[in-house]
This record gives structure tokens, sequence and C-alpha cells, in this order.
């Protein structure tokens, strides 16, 4: 067992937090972690052994909670100072991205040089005194937010210059804007009417699929008809249809009837390239562009392995192309940043999984999906330049990315599993989702090979589980940007502002 222990101070982080952070290999790959607290001091244990990083949830008080972590660590006697190591490693992270930027040709201001500079002093001089002293704490505490403010504003005039850039041959960018239908039941052109013409003003597509389930209840038997209205009716209103994810591996999207027979070699595959073609035969000239898969990657159902999912997504891609479709195949990378390895170690990281399909030609594009959120099923939260640094990182592989993005707007018990007795202040908010959605569409835009972003569902879901009127209950409560009334969230005008301004 490798353990690495860390002195803490009571109240810093509240311990529902603190068991929420986690070890990582070489790469900043998460390892299966166990959190032990006992009075001042943290264990952190995983069965890796070697040296690795250690992410922490800190809360900011611009971004809210997000992901710190340490430098490289390795077993020491004496416990590590855990505000002095996440320090550490947020002026390392934030020192090695405005080199790579310079090099870019990024123009930093003397100003945000000045002060680049005087932390990196300050912080000098924290870590060699004695860090008994409560002093030296709330020093660090200090310094941890002010490198914070200069990694948020190092972001933005990145990624002003880079809009500058991109926007300088080209008076609109041509990057789809969609929203996603596919968990409300908007069917009739009179409900469809409500909503088409506020998202007129901020969306060029729709993604109205419902998931397999609904879709073929029973097998062979399709009910065609509530697609085929969402379809109608938002083409009739000039909207692009993105059509899927056609497979999302998530047991509350496939069929009843199918979920116990997963195990079985051959028979989930025969009735997965079933149903996809039956799509295709259907709706193959309907589509601006596919998503084939999402969820593949991270091992949510034991049943299929990540090499039977990775197989099956290569096959449909191929089949796709050979029955005609001609429009960009997308594949979803879910937990972009691996949280999904924290439950187990799984066939394949990340990087596996892009290098096991960067050879498949039909596959355009990869899904990144970033949906915030503490529950097993999203993405730890990141501030913007970490953002940043994964979509360059998938961007080097030479495919084109499209993003799937949600922000909670507030908590609930399935938005979030952190203790609901923590303080206020550690909760969502809709000012945070306002504050999010601005930064991250605007870090993701100034990205050259980003062709699209997708904002994953339209209106809140009800928590109330017997209200018929409910969406999806497997989507997260509070990410819509309409609330449950029918009212527009203050995040919406981000997507109405982009479109106008810088969007085709």
């Amino acid at each position: 067992m490798n353990e690495l222990r860390f002195r803490i101070s009571p109240g810093v982080i509240p311990e529902p937090l603190l068991k929420k952070s986690y070890f990582a290999t070489w790469g900043r790959v998460p390892r299966p972690t166990e959190i032990v607290l006992n009075g001042n001091e943290m264990t952190v244990c995983t069965s890796v052994k070697g040296s690795g990083t250690v992410h922490v949830p800190w809360l900011h008080t611009q971004i809210g909670l997000s992901m710190e972590s340490t430098e490289s660590l390795i077993n020491q006697e004496r416990p590590f100072f855990l505000v002095k190591e996440l320090g550490r490693g947020s002026l390392g992270r934030l020192l090695r991205k405005q080199f790579d930027w310079q090099m870019l040709g990024f123009r930093m201001p003397s100003e945000l040089k000045t002060r680049t500079i005087t932390a990196s002093r300050r912080f000098s001089q924290a870590v060699v005194t004695d860090d008994a002293n409560p002093e030296v704490e709330q020093e660090l505490i200090a310094l941890l937010e002010e490198f914070e403010q200069i990694a948020l504003e190092c972001t933005h005039l990145f990624t002003e210059q880079s809009l500058a850039w991109r926007t300088r041959a080209n008076e609109k960018l041509p990057v789809l804007l969609g929203i996603g239908l596919n968990n409300h039941p908007i069917e009739s052109l009179y409900e469809f009417d409500l909503y088409a013409k506020f998202l007129q003003e901020a969306f060029h597509a729709v993604i109205p699929m419902p998931p397999w389930r609904v879709l073929e209840p029973e097998p062979g038997r399709f009910c065609w008809e509530q697609l085929e209205k969402r379809i109608s009716n938002s083409l009739r209103f000039g909207f692009d249809v993105i059509m899927g994810p056609l497979l999302c591996f998530d047991i509350s999207a496939f069929p009843i009837w199918l979920t116990p027979h997963l195990r079985k070699e051959g028979i989930f595959e025969s009735h997965a390239t079933r149903f996809v073609n039956a799509i295709i035969e259907r709706y193959g000239s309907t589509a601006q562009a596919w998503i084939l898969a999402s969820r593949f990657n991270s091992y949510i159902i034991p049943e299929i392995s990540q090499s039977r999912a990775v197989s099956l997504v290569r096959i449909l891609a191929q089949q796709m192309r050979l029955r005609g479709i001609e429009t960009p195949i997308l594949v979803g990378i879910d937990q972009p940043w691996g949280e999904y390895a924290l439950a187990h170690i799984p066939e394949y990281d990340q990087i596996q999984i892009a290098e096991s399909l960067m050879n498949c030609h039909e596959i355009d594009s990869f899904l990144m999906e970033i949906n915030f959120g503490f529950n097993s099923r999203s993405t730890l939260p990141r501030d913007p330049m970490a953002v940043s640094n994964m979509i360059d990182q998938w961007s080097f592989l030479g495919k084109k990315v499209y993003v799937t993005m949600s922000v909670p707007s507030g908590a609930g018990s399935d938005t979030t599993d952190i203790d609901q007795s923590i303080p206020p202040e550690y909760q969502w908010s809709e000012g945070l989702q306002q504050f999010w959605t601005e930064i991250l569409l605007r870090t993701i835009l100034g990205k050259r090979m980003v062709q699209g972003i997708f904002w994953t569902l339209l209106q809140d879901t009800y928590e109330n589980q017997e209200d018929t009127k409910s969406l999806d209950m497997d989507s997260v409560p509070f990410t819509g940007l309409i609330d449950s009334q029918r009212v527009l969230k203050l995040a919406f005008k981000h997507f109405v502002s982009l479109r106008k301004s810088i969007l085709k």
C-alpha cells in the first residue's frame, strides 16, 4: 500500500470535500484512492506504487470549488503540509502554461508578469519559513487564491488574443452551438414554438434523440413517433439536427429487455448494430452530424469491457460510412480527466483509448463531455486553464474536437453527493453557472480545432420522482438553461451574445 500523509488544519477544507481527494499516477491519471482522516492528518492510500500527484477540492473566491493538485510526490517520513504542496503545484502549473502560451505568441502584459514574479517570491519566502506559524498558513492560502486569479487573467487574455487572431481572417467563426433536447418532452409544434423563438437567437442545432430504451421498448419494435416530432419541429424552425448519441453506454439508456444479456459475447453487439442500422436507414439524410457513442470509455457497465466497447465503436463507424453517411461522426469521451478510474483500474486510460481511435479514419471528431459536478457520473470541476490544457492535449491527436458541457445552477440530491450540511458557499448557484458558462464558452472557442459546443440540457429536471411531467431522471437537476418554470437563466444570455458577435 502506497501512503502519502499530509498535515491539514481543521476547517480549511470540510471533511466531505477532503474525501473527494485522489491520487494520480504519471500523466495525472487517477487511481482508486482511500482517504483516511485522523485529527490534523490526512492519509492518501492507493495500491499504486511510486510517485504521483494528489488532487484536492479547493474553494476559490471567483470560481467556487475546483480541483487543485500537488506536484509529483513520493513517500516520506514526515507528513507533507497540504496547503504548501497545493501552492507548489498551482505555481508550477501556472508558470509552465505561461511559458507554453508565450511560445505560441501570447503577449503577457508587464503588470501580469510583475504579479507572477511577486507571487513567486512570496511563495519562496513562505516555504522556507517555519510552517508551524499560523501566519505562514494564511499566507499560503492567500497565495493559492492569487495564483488562481493570475491563472484566470492569463486564460482570459490568451483567449481574447486567440479569438482576435481567429476572427482576423473570418468575420465570424464557423463553430456550431447546439442544445440537447434528448430528455425534453416538447413534441407538439405549439410546445416547441414556446422555446424556438429564443433558441433561434442562441443555437444553430438541436440534439433531439431520446435513448435507445425509449426508441426500442421491445426487440425489433421501434417507436419513432417522439423522435419524428422533435426532428420535424426542429427542421421547421431552421435548426440543424445532431443525431445521437446512438449508443449511450449507461444502463439507464439500454432497453430493459437487453440488460440480462449484456455479458453474452456477440448478443449485445448484434442488437446494437441492428439498432444503429435502423437509425441510419431512417434518418441518414437528416443529420448534420452523428454522435455515435458516449460514455463507452468510462466503464459504467461492468458487463461490457472497455475493449468490447471500443471495438464495437470502431466497427459501427466503418459500417456507417459503408451505408453512405458522409456527415461528421463524433465519439464522446466521458470524464476526459479520467475520474472513472477512481472506482477501479480500467483496461485503458484516456490516452490509450484515444490512440485506439486515432487510426479509425471514419471517426472525424472527439466529443469532450465536460459535465461539472461531484457525483460519480460528473466531471470534477477544473479551472479554465486546466480546461484549456485538456482541449489542447486532445487537439494534438489529429482529430477535430467538439465539447458537450453543463454546469449546475443549484445543489440537489442528484447534483452532488457532498454532505448537504456543509456551508452554502461550497454549493452551486446560478451566479456560478453564469460565470462558468461565460468563461468556458470563450476559452473553448479560442481553440482552433473546436468545431462545436453543445449544452447538455435545455430545461431543468425535476427532483420529484412522482411528477409525471418530469424529465429523464438520469439527468442532473439544475443543469438546464431554463428553470422548471420556463424562466431563462442568466447563463443563457452568453450563448446569445456569442451567436451575435463572433459566430456564423
